[in-house]
């Protein structure tokens, strides 16, 4: 199961998710994530975390989920990159372990990295959740991470309703909670994929009508970030029916054949919309 685009999106979540989910790395104030393309290495690290205020710590972090035995010199070679970026920064990095059977262990890096306040850090993600669920068992991050920790499908079935409950009332931020609702949407996709997002939605207890959800927006985005565009655009046909009624065949058509930048805007832009007319409005002549 792909992890990385959920990974860094938790990571950016808030600095307190930050700080969980990496053992202990904290960020003072706003920061962001930054792209880095590794010439010569032939790949792409998101994990650049820049912290706007200019005294705090620049973090390369990487997550791996696969063995791989050059970790540790790609990493020492993005700080090396990252620091000739940012000159003026202090710049730290972290390999982030899914397990740690995945650590290869590379000296002397990895000798350096159990040194107090070492320029390269490593971490477990596995033994991380442990931690934190012996500790805080009504976490929301333990509620984001059940499709990724279950591998009983019936018990991700039975549970899920009650974990997306607890990520959706979690006394958070809003922004932070959408974070959170959008891994665990992803990662439950995922999980499901034999099922279509009506069936998803209704596997999850929504009976009330879509307005009152966020859930079909981000199952939405998450479709189009999956290459699902088939189940996305009938999901919005099923809400434009819902909202409007049944639906001219030149109308449904017409939304059939959104791309997929129009389609993001008609997720957005349909709450708006208070007849099949806006709609045709909306979409403009053909």
């Amino acid at each position: 199961m792909k992890t990385d685009r959920e990974i860094y999106t938790l990571l950016g979540a808030d600095a307190e998710t930050l700080a969980i989910l990496t053992g202990g790395i904290r960020v003072r104030g706003p920061y962001r994530f930054e792209a880095l393309e590794v010439k010569g290495l032939d790949r792409r690290t998101d994990g650049v975390l820049l912290p706007e205020a200019p005294d705090e710590t620049v973090w390369v972090i990487e997550f791996q989920a696969r063995a791989d035995t050059k970790i540790y010199y790609r990493s020492v070679v993005e700080l090396g990159l990252v620091g000739e970026r940012h000159p003026e920064r202090v710049v730290r990095g972290l390999i982030l372990f899914a397990e740690p059977g995945l650590d290869p262990r590379t000296e002397p890096w990895y000798a350096a990295s159990q040194q107090p306040d070492p320029p390269l850090r490593v971490a477990y993600l596995a033994p991380i959740l442990d931690a934190l669920e012996r500790r805080e068992p009504g976490h929301p991050l333990l509620a984001v991470f059940l499709p990724y920790r279950v591998v009983d499908r019936e018990r991700l079935r039975r549970e899920g309703p009650q974990a997306l409950g607890r990520i959706r009332s979690a006394a958070l931020p809003a922004s932070v909670r959408e974070h959170l609702t959008d891994v665990f949407f992803s990662w439950l996709t995922v999980r499901f994929s034999h099922l279509n997002y009506r069936e998803l939605l209704t596997m999850l207890g929504f009976e009330t009508s879509f307005e009152e959800t966020r859930a079909y927006k981000e199952l939405v985005a998450i479709g189009r970030e999956q290459g699902r565009q088939e189940e996305a655009v009938e999901l919005l046909l099923r809400f434009a029916r819902r909202r409007f009624g049944p639906l001219a065949p030149e109308l449904e058509a017409r939304l059939d054949a959104l791309p997929l930048a129009r389609l993001e805007a008609l997720a957005d832009a349909i709450f708006d919309l208070d007849s099949a007319s806006a709609l045709r409005d909306w979409l403009g002549e053909p």
